[in-house]
């Protein structure tokens, strides 16, 4: 039985969606049988606090693909970033996988308008724009 391309991608996109919310729940029950002390030293030891770490954990594995996507709109290298202040990309993720206005943000990128925008609503706003100021961080 030959399935229409679209019925395919469907599929993808549900099996892709289904995985990732599996991850997310078994990641979480993880981290339901940890102490309050061991979950605030793993919190500690990613250099963030238990709700932090807990946000992190629910947003799941593409929880910040929406600042690396931004990254890319505005002409930043998320490798350079990465490699040269670590810290600072990681607080970054943090904000990005905690928003609450990742519907405007990927309805923006979708439609290339994202350089005109993010500024209303992106917590990175500042640092991006920091980082825009900065030749080493941007891509060639």
């Amino acid at each position: 039985m030959n399935m229409p391309l679209a019925a395919h991608s469907v599929i993808d996109t549900v099996s892709t969606w289904w995985r990732d919310r599996m991850q997310i729940s078994a990641e979480l029950d993880e981290i339901a049988r940890l102490s309050y002390q061991d979950l605030e030293d793993v919190a500690s030891d990613c250099g963030m606090t238990t709700l932090q770490l807990v946000d992190v954990i629910k947003a799941g594995p593409h929880g910040s693909d929406e600042m690396l996507a931004l990254m890319k709109a505005l002409n930043i290298d998320p490798d350079a970033v990465r490699e040269f202040n670590p810290r600072n990309f990681r607080d970054m993720q943090v904000a990005c996988a905690r928003c609450s206005a990742k519907g405007d943000c990927r309805s923006h990128l979708s439609d290339g308008s994202i350089s005109e925008h993010y500024r209303d609503y992106c917590e990175n706003a500042d640092v991006m724009n920091a980082l825009r100021a900065q030749p080493m961080m941007l891509s060639e």
